[in-house]
């Protein structure tokens, strides 16, 4: 493994958690709505599956469960790569400022 794998694994983790809760916030929100004459729905974005209304229907629309699994996907790699990107910039080794040090009277840089 490299040193950017861990990173990335636990950015892309971290980023696949926030789309799922968004995905499943508006379900925790309406949920028991289909009771009424309220809708229970789920998805972010895009709403992939709809229930309830004053006719009672229900909706699971697949194109849109996909479109919402793609962006989410999209997030978490971008979440991984960023996280790559200040786990790599926060290690400074061998940058920075030159160590200057003292040798028989003269000065030389590391």
């Amino acid at each position: 493994m490299t040193r950017s794998t861990i990173p990335f694994v636990l950015g892309a983790s971290a980023g696949a958690v926030v789309a799922a809760v968004a995905n499943l916030l508006p379900y925790w929100q309406s949920h028991g709505a289909h009771g009424t004459d309220g809708y229970e729905v789920i998805g972010f974005p895009f709403t992939f599956r709809r229930m309830g209304g004053f006719a009672g229907i229900y909706e699971f629309r697949t194109t849109l469960l996909i479109a919402d699994l793609l962006i989410a996907f999209a997030f978490a790699a971008l979440v991984g790569w960023a996280t790559v990107a200040v786990s790599l910039g926060s290690w400074r080794s061998g940058r920075g400022f030159p160590v200057e040090t003292q040798r028989r009277g003269r000065t030389t840089a590391e």
